[in-house]
């Protein structure tokens, strides 16, 4: 899930300042700390603290934890949220744009005085988690990390304030709004969210006929063609496209070779990859001098692997100091160069360039920069449609879209690697 969607507040967070106003003064404030000191007679005596912030516009799901120190007298202890306007001698719950789940009965109260059966009680020593989940417009609860169900749905409200009331002498609680674990698996609940958002996405059905289903086969085989999957992509073109495209025994030769640049970088055969490469694709190397200097330093890299350090160190001097020529250059220099220090490279903090995937990502930069040299394009179709909607996700989010917050781009689109 985004990182957007973790439950946080503005750094560090309290509860808000209330200057003694109302009832407010019947309740002793220590950090997260809150204990009630008030007569407790009545409900008029009732006291509720907000936070300083609202829940953030950019969270899709957000949780946060109370935990009764003291049940005091009478255990009148809500935990909720309330909207700003909310009076602060009042319960959560028991004010319009309030919600609240009292310890006493164990009720629900959604904005009037009259609960609704929801839960356990709770007291002395109880955890009560409390999810808002703003994509889907509930609110539900935990108790000692065990889910309890929606207590309320259509939670509509655009700025809540997690709160909590205290009524009756000795009644002590403290929250955790993230500082320290929780005892609920706030994770899990997260993702539960999150998969809840995707299987609505995914149950929107795909026309399997006409133009958008064109469309589709036309993306995949542009695709598949894109990285070298020709016989992959003939099929397509018969299954999803009724032929109406094919693979020209010209563009099979071509896709061939790139295949074949591909396979040497990937199996650590960077000459060999370079010389093709020219072959193929005529200028690409000079064309492209930070993917020329990536695979020359790659060759120095599996110098090393081979245990070939003279030769390696020949070949940096010889060529990798003079065609470094920008910051980033340097730094994989440096890199690849500190392989050199340890025994085991392997096992050493630059390790993961001796990796397959590393190979496997510079062969995919090679055969995009190849790609352009023959002037087509560095990326697919299928891929810039990703990204794009990458960013869309990104620009919905930052507007405080809650439901985007919570949208995984790669688990919808089922391309964790689009790079084939």
């Amino acid at each position: 899930m985004t990182a957007s969607s973790s439950s946080r507040f503005p750094s560090p967070a309290s509860w808000e300042r209330t200057g003694g106003r109302g009832n407010t003064r019947h309740l002793q404030v220590n950090g997260l700390r809150i204990k009630y000191t008030g007569p407790g007679n009545s409900d008029a005596d009732a006291a509720c603290l907000k936070a300083d912030h609202p829940v953030p516009a950019d969270v899709g799901v957000y949780y946060f934890e109370v935990t009764v120190i003291d049940q005091g007298r009478q255990g009148f202890i809500g935990v909720g949220f309330c909207a700003p306007e909310v009076k602060w001698d009042r319960l959560p719950g028991w004010e319009t744009h309030s919600y609240g789940y009292h310890g006493d009965d164990g009720n629900a109260f959604g904005g009037c005085g009259k609960g609704k059966v929801y839960g356990p009680t709770f007291g002395t020593g109880d955890v009560i988690g409390v999810i808002l989940n703003r994509a889907e417009k509930t609110l539900s609860y935990t108790k000692n990390g065990i889910e309890l169900g929606i207590a309320f749905e259509n939670v509509a409200e655009e700025r809540l304030f997690p709160a909590v009331g205290l009524r009756t002498p000795g009644e002590e609680v403290v929250a955790n709004f993230g500082a320290t674990p929780f005892r609920g698996n706030r994770d899990a609940i997260l993702a539960e969210a999150s998969q809840r958002i995707q299987a609505r996405i995914e149950a929107v059905p795909l026309p399997r006929s006409g133009k958008a289903a064109s469309v589709l086969g036309e993306l995949i085989f542009n695709h598949l063609t894109h990285h070298g999957h020709w016989e992959t992509a003939a099929a397509v073109a018969h299954d999803m496209l009724g032929n109406t495209m094919e693979v020209s025994p010209t563009r099979v030769q071509e896709i061939k070779e790139r295949r074949r640049v591909y396979d040497l970088v990937v199996h650590g055969q960077m000459k060999d990859a370079m010389a093709l490469t020219e072959v193929t694709a005529p200028g690409t190397l000079q064309s492209h001098p930070k993917v020329a200097f990536r695979l020359q330093c790659q060759n120095f890299v599996e110098l090393v692997r081979e245990g070939q350090d003279e030769a390696a160190m020949a070949f940096g001097r010889a060529v990798l100091a003079h065609a470094a020529k920008t910051a980033d250059d340097n730094e994989l220099l440096q890199d690849s160069l500190s392989l050199l220090a340890y025994d085991d490279p392997q096992t050493s903090p630059c390790g993961h360039l001796l990796g397959t995937a590393h190979r496997a990502e510079l062969a995919s930069a090679l055969n995009s920069a190849m790609l352009a040299q023959m002037g087509g394009q560095e990326e697919s179709a299928l891929e810039r449609l990703y990204r794009h909607a990458v960013v869309l996700q990104q620009e919905l989010t930052r507007g405080g879209d809650p439901a985007a917050a919570l949208i995984d781009m790669k688990a919808v689109l089922s391309m964790a690697d689009l790079s084939g």
